[in-house]
């Protein structure tokens, strides 16, 4: 069996986009009646694949499939036969699940390009007017919530249709220049500036850091991709980058000053600081080495530790931090920070309970030792993990 029309994909073209064009180009009347087609024929194939290939257009990428992900690339490998196309471009076009993370955030990846999977859109899908009068056909970077501007016609993708007021969603209305109500989708308005400038800086090699970066700013400013105003926040912060990230963290400290309810040295790192380490391991997911906003913080404890020497009074310096903080300041695992303990490279602020282990979440390390013992030791070259001791 192979279907009468073949339609070649594009590289950058979304899998939905693909397999919506295949329904049309064959005269299907939508993409339910091609996908029971599909379905009956795979389940003749092979008996395992009954229910992998879902009749909803949303739900067709292999991320989505979860548990049966696998099952999800036998049934797209059978209907590349079907469109004769090799499987390897039909997998090409597919976000694929990832046990990288960005800290506690999952990640997806599609041609080496890894990303929160957050950042991909779920209701909707805006679209360039320009764009699909030129090609009709759906490209990735359209399903990224930080792009909102086309970044070859300069102006910006159309999220509403002016109609019905409804979310444009190609996968919805099966149709790339059509609403769901019917009506035509209009172009959007002139792009601003900070808009085509995250739009372009997507689509170039630096796409990956630009990414890792957009997740750690939306965490840290608790702000949302999908709001008006953050393009522009985005580049400005980073225009003034690292000057006023440094500000931020000055100011913060000079504040747990003046609301100090405690000894320092009684005080944990994240009750002055919040989620400050924790937070930045979203800037390296996909990355060896520490990441811009992990340097920036570095370069930031090293003045605060100089400008608070060891006193007979405790001071900020001598706030305590856990063992999970530790290994992203030393740019290691925790178990390199329980050998650095174990041998004597790190002392507690006290001495653990009898029988009692110590746990990654207890805050007993001083900033000071942990950044004089990471001044002490040179950086791997390559910039990778980190490694003080050498394994058992």
């Amino acid at each position: 069996m192979q279907l009468l029309s073949q339609t070649t994909p594009y590289p950058d073209e979304t899998i939905e986009s693909y397999l919506l064009r295949l329904s049309q180009d064959n005269g299907y009347l939508g993409f339910a009646d091609m996908a029971d087609i599909f379905w009956d024929w795979l389940v003749t194939q092979d008996h395992e694949l009954e229910g992998a290939f879902p009749n909803e257009l949303q739900s067709v990428d292999v991320y989505k499939a979860s548990q049966s992900s696998n099952f999800r690339v036998r049934a797209l490998r059978l209907v590349a036969q079907l469109a004769g196309v090799e499987a390897s471009e039909l997998l090409n076009l597919c976000w694929l699940r990832s046990n990288t993370q960005f800290g506690a955030i999952t990640a997806v990846s599609r041609g080496g390009l890894l990303v929160p999977r957050q950042l991909l859109r779920k209701s909707s899908v805006p679209v360039c007017t320009e764009c699909l009068k030129q090609e009709a056909y759906i490209p990735y970077l359209w399903h990224l919530r930080a792009y909102k501007a086309c970044h070859k016609h300069s102006q910006q993708l159309t999220r509403i249709c002016e109609q019905c007021d409804a979310e444009v969603d190609y996968r919805v209305s099966e149709a790339f220049l059509e609403c769901e109500c019917g009506t035509a989708i209009k172009p959007g308005p002139k792009a601003s500036q900070a808009d085509l400038k995250l739009a372009s800086a997507l689509t170039s090699n630096a796409n990956a850091k630009l990414v890792r970066l957009m997740a750690w700013f939306s965490q840290w400013k608790s702000i949302s991709y999908d709001d008006d105003e953050f393009s522009e926040l985005f580049v400005s912060y980073f225009s003034n980058w690292p000057s006023g990230f440094e500000g931020e963290l000055s100011n913060t400290a000079e504040l747990a000053k003046v609301k100090q309810l405690r000894p320092f040295n009684h005080t944990p790192f994240n009750d002055v600081f919040g989620s400050l380490l924790k937070d930045s391991k979203l800037g390296c997911a996909g990355s060896q080495g520490y990441n811009t906003v992990q340097l920036a913080i570095i370069t930031f404890l090293t003045k605060l530790v100089e400008q608070n020497p060891k006193k007979k009074h405790p001071n900020l310096g001598d706030l305590l931090l856990s063992m999970l903080d530790v290994a992203v300041i030393l740019g290691t695992s925790t178990e390199q920070v329980f050998r650095l303990y174990e041998e004597g490279f790190l002392a507690t602020a006290q001495p653990p309970k009898k029988n009692a282990f110590l746990k990654p979440s207890d805050n007993v390390f001083y900033p000071r030792q942990v950044i004089e013992l990471h001044q002490s030791f040179a950086p791997n070259i390559p910039n990778n993990q980190q490694q003080f001791v050498p394994p058992w």
